[in-house]
């Protein structure tokens, strides 16, 4: 029995560079004798043995390692035989879940509306931090998935206040929001390509003197369960004349979408931009840009799995300026959720230190520990040991 691989893949004839490198019709084309068992779809492996939709194909031999196309998306090379066909044993490690949501516990037979399919519930487990002084900082561990009703707006509020320190320093600010054709949001399900076209939008407005610029996608539209990713960006922008901005759109167009793919689909891609000097209008961007779209697992299982992960919200550029604008009303609790996610005290901004060993937050409770916003809470100092006098 043999397999081989055409000598070259065939790839969009219009993509030879850019961002979306795919073989015809998605699929690897293989040419193999009557013995051997057919392609039955396409898998990219994970760890932990999840299996995602487009990459490598599978089949009853062991694939060699995969090289990187120039869009980032992988293409098997030529599949060798099995060196030990004998299966292996499986291990403890085949059935543990990932560390966060093996840390995020709670007891196998509890039924609540948290438990996710691995029957693990979210916020069962939690932190402790200590001060020089003595303070005491819990934080419940959360899994941070987007379809988690949990613990949604508590990870909300906490990528929030971890990119707010930064974004201070943007005044003015541009917002720039870009949509892709329905056409093409198929060869977006990988994340690696997602991963591409942000680093390639990061460095195209690098290059064109924007110093600071943040990053993060949006897999769902507001009002649609239709997958519609799109890509919402925060920079040091300001106002564009009508030139200009045409040149700037222009540009990320000719960068992100392939012309001959635009021409072929007769569509391109949908870019917004605007900017304010406003304090409110910039924290309503930040929230909008930073929360979960993905609200329910069942929309798209397959593309779940394959999301984990995945590192949505990037920045670049130099971020060492002062704030330039501050938090106002009810945003002000942003400010002590900073400085908790940067590892300090929210009262003397003094450094916390973490034991690395999670405790149930049951035990905890019994503490009375005060909410401080995004499962943080202070708890009551330690109690030193009774002096000497006083066990006379």
């Amino acid at each position: 029995m043999s397999i081989s691989f055409r000598k070259e893949c065939p790839r969009w004839p219009f993509a030879k560079t850019g961002a979306f490198l795919l073989p015809e019709d998605l699929l690897s084309r293989a040419e193999r004798t009557p013995e051997v068992v057919a392609v039955s779809e396409l898998h990219e492996g994970r760890p932990g043995g999840e299996d995602s939709s487009l990459g490598n194909s599978r089949t009853n031999f062991e694939v060699s390692p995969t090289a990187v196309g120039d869009g980032g998306l992988l293409f098997a090379k030529e599949p060798t035989f099995a060196e030990n066909d004998t299966p292996k044993k499986p291990t403890i490690g085949d059935f543990l879940p990932p560390y966060l949501e093996y840390e995020a516990t709670s007891p196998y037979g509890v039924k609540t509306q948290a438990q996710k399919s691995v029957e693990r519930m979210c916020g069962s487990l939690a932190l402790v931090g200590v001060t020089e002084s003595g303070k005491r900082i819990a934080k419940r561990i959360c899994c941070g998935r987007e379809w988690c009703e949990e613990c949604r707006e508590q990870s909300h509020n906490r990528r929030v206040a971890r990119i707010i320190p930064r974004l201070l320093q943007i005044d003015p600010m541009g917002y720039i929001v870009i949509t892709f054709p329905e056409e093409v949001r198929p060869l977006m399900r990988n994340p690696k390509t997602l991963a591409d076209l942000g680093k390639r939008l990061r460095r195209l407005l690098r290059r064109r003197g924007y110093r600071k610029v943040y990053c993060r996608w949006h897999f769902y539209g507001d009002k649609s369960t239709k997958h519609n990713p799109h890509l919402n960006v925060l920079c040091d922008g300001d106002y564009l004349l009508p030139e200009q901005l045409a040149d700037l759109k222009d540009a990320i167009r000719r960068m992100l979408l392939p012309r001959s793919m635009a021409q072929l689909i007769d569509k391109d891609l949908v870019i917004h931009y605007d900017f304010t000097r406003d304090s409110a209008r910039k924290m309503h961007w930040i929230k909008y840009a930073a929360k979960a779209t993905f609200l329910e697992r069942g929309w798209d299982d397959q593309l779940a799995s394959m999301l984990y992960g995945f590192h949505n919200g990037c920045f670049a550029g130099t971020w060492r300026d002062p704030p330039k604008w501050k938090l106002t009303g009810t945003d002000k609790k942003y400010n002590a959720l900073a400085r908790l996610g940067e590892g300090r005290h929210p009262e003397s901004g003094e450094p916390v230190v973490w034991d690395k060993k999670p405790l149930p937050w049951v035990l905890l409770l019994m503490e009375n520990p005060v909410h401080l916003g995004a499962w943080w809470y202070s708890l009551p100092p330690t109690r030193p040991p009774p002096g000497g006098d006083q066990c006379k």
